[in-house]
């Protein structure tokens, strides 16, 4: 038996041990903490060197690792010379690959397609303006074009395309700081995540212009396999009904993998480890 002594020291090493675990590893989880942002997200994100993706698609649901590439993508966030933020993407992928093994993989068997989006984000989070762009490497015309200008409270969203029902105008309710992407656009990074937390956020569909409202919530952390290594991550949950996604993000907010909520088939965003992507993600050669 320890003396009373011994047995006050181990007490209060083991005290302290207690504290420092549950305050870098539980208390964390529980702490009130505001939803990321757009600038949290442009902040941590600008770097001198784009983020280059990798586009997946799932065949098999119960293979979800066995997944094919279908395109690239190529996200950047720069600050801007007069304050703010600029975050551009550029997506190349083949449609047609995507909807193999669909009820619409006979009527399109190749076509790619190129989609282009910018934000303008001010010093204080607010968006100023976003801008989509969906081409054909086969035609000089733009396909899609769908811009977004905040008014006042609200966010207006203007659509032009070659059909009448895409060419549409709107509103909705915009919350300074609020988060708004579009579908194929991987954001980067996800700081300040913690267990439970839930927030809103707007997605942009670029093929209608459309955008849903989508609940988000980080579910929890696990493992997955990346880069040839296992690591931590956090799991958040998208929920845009009827359809659901995940994102994995590191511990440190870098995010890893993103799915794309589309019908039909499962998309599978996967950062790239080497981060050796062009200056410009607008000018990425096909």
């Amino acid at each position: 038996m320890p003396s009373r002594f011994w047995s006050f020291v181990i007490l209060v090493y083991w005290s302290i041990a207690a504290f420092w675990l549950f305050r870098s590893d539980v208390l964390p989880e529980f702490t009130l903490g505001n939803p990321p942002d757009l600038r949290a997200i442009a902040v941590a994100g600008d770097s001198d060197r784009p983020t280059r993706w990798s586009i997946q698609v799932v065949d098999n649901p119960k293979e979800p690792d066995s997944r094919r590439a279908v395109g690239e993508a190529t996200t950047a966030s720069a600050r801007r010379p007069a304050g703010g933020y600029e975050l551009t993407s550029h997506v190349d992928f083949d449609a047609g690959r995507v909807l193999r093994g669909t009820p619409f993989a006979s009527r399109m068997s190749s076509m790619r397609l190129l989609i282009d989006s910018r934000y303008d984000v001010d010093a204080s989070g607010n968006l100023l303006s976003l801008l989509l762009e969906v081409k054909s490497p086969d035609s000089p015309e733009t396909l899609i074009e769908v811009k977004g200008t905040p008014r006042g409270k609200l966010m207006e969203i203007i659509s032009r395309g070659p059909v009448p029902l895409l060419n549409q105008r709107w509103a909705f309710d915009y919350e300074p700081g609020s988060v708004i992407h579009d579908a194929l656009r991987p954001l980067d990074r996800l700081p300040g995540l913690h267990v439970g937390q839930r927030w809103e956020t707007r997605v942009v569909n670029p093929f209608t212009g459309q955008v849903d409202r989508a609940r988000v919530e980080v579910v929890g952390r696990g493992y997955i396999q990346w880069n040839g290594e296992a690591v931590s991550t956090f799991e958040v949950v998208q929920h845009i009904p009827p359809l659901i996604a995940r994102t994995w993000v590191k511990t440190d907010g870098l995010i890893l993998r993103q799915e794309v909520p589309f019908p039909l088939t499962r998309i599978i965003l996967e950062r790239k480890p080497d981060a050796d992507a062009p200056a410009n993600p607008r000018t990425t050669p096909p």
